[in-house]
């Protein structure tokens, strides 16, 4: 069962919902508001999205833990979806999306093809460039986001300065894990799912692994209550992002946390992966591989 919170953290909705931290100073603070007269609490009380490298977090009381970042359903009575047909006003083909140019490399044209259909994912042109457009379906196939990225054909590297969201005008929009419409195809009904946080990196997964569904969080701090509550019943493996030997908080330990208190609220298997944690490098924690490195980083020696 939820739990009634006064306060929320406020969910994302553009970069209005985004603030500078009062501690690292980057435009990644997210603020509580008060759920009954959706104020904002004082500028102090919210959480820096970056948590591995700041840390900063303060709640609003002693007694409120870090459950709060969960939605209270009992005050969001209707979801809101986007129009399907925006799917259909993207490029026809996937052939100059730098995403799919630089898997194309290393696998087969015509199965990265058939994977870039099972996610449902398009290709948009911007003024001179292409980006990669990642849709959020929901087990029953209702759109409900659209990120867009921006790639190297040649790395496959995301360029972190491009990121955007589709934000129409609605007000009660609500992301699910990338790829949660796969989750009713027939092939996959019993297949373990591994989450990892990023959607290129579910992509590699899918192509690299076989017997696996790889679904994405699209961060670190999406692992929450509500996103993995379609998959009861189901046997989950966390695979978070690796973090630097320093950091105040590292994504493991914080999925680990995660899903120890989901575990609690729905009936699923969860555990979470260790396999980078023991085999990575220090100079890979330190630049947070991912699965999807370590995948590529493959690719290449192999080619070699």
């Amino acid at each position: 069962m939820y739990k009634n919170y006064k306060y929320v953290l406020e969910k994302y909705s553009g970069s209005k919902s985004r603030f500078n931290c009062p501690n690292c100073k980057r435009k990644e603070f997210t603020r509580y508001k008060n759920i009954e007269t959706n104020e904002y609490l004082p500028y102090e009380y919210g959480i820096c999205n970056r948590m591995i490298k700041c840390g900063y977090k303060k709640y609003p009381s002693q007694k409120i833990n870090s459950n709060l970042e969960e939605v209270n359903h009992n005050h969001l009575e209707i979801i809101e979806y986007l129009d399907k047909k925006i799917l259909y006003k993207f490029e026809n083909s996937n052939l100059k999306n730098p995403l799919f140019i630089f898997l194309k490399l290393y696998f087969d044209e015509i199965k990265v093809q058939q994977i870039f259909e099972l996610y449902q994912v398009k290709t948009e042109k911007y003024y001179e460039n292409y980006l990669t457009v990642f849709p959020q379906l929901d087990q029953d196939f209702n759109l409900r986001a659209l990120k867009k990225m921006r790639y190297n054909s040649q790395t496959g590297k995301r360029n972190k300065s491009f990121f955007q969201w589709y934000n129409p005008n609605k007000n009660n929009l609500k992301q699910c894990l990338f790829g949660l419409h796969i989750l009713n195809e027939p092939i996959f009904l019993e297949s373990k799912i591994v989450i990892v946080e990023s959607e290129k990196t579910a992509i590699l997964g899918m192509l690299y692994f076989e017997n696996y569904l790889f679904l994405a969080t699209g961060g670190m701090m999406n692992l929450t209550l509500e996103r993995l509550e379609p998959l009861q019943g189901k046997e989950i493996i966390l695979m978070p992002d690796l973090s630097p030997i320093n950091a105040k908080k590292s994504a493991f330990d914080y999925w680990k946390n995660k899903a120890v208190r989901i575990a609690k609220e729905i009936s699923c298997s969860i555990s979470i992966s260790t396999l980078l944690e023991e085999y990575s490098s220090d100079f890979q924690k330190e630049n947070q591989y991912d699965l999807g490195d370590f995948i590529i980083e493959n690719l290449i020696n192999s080619k070699t």
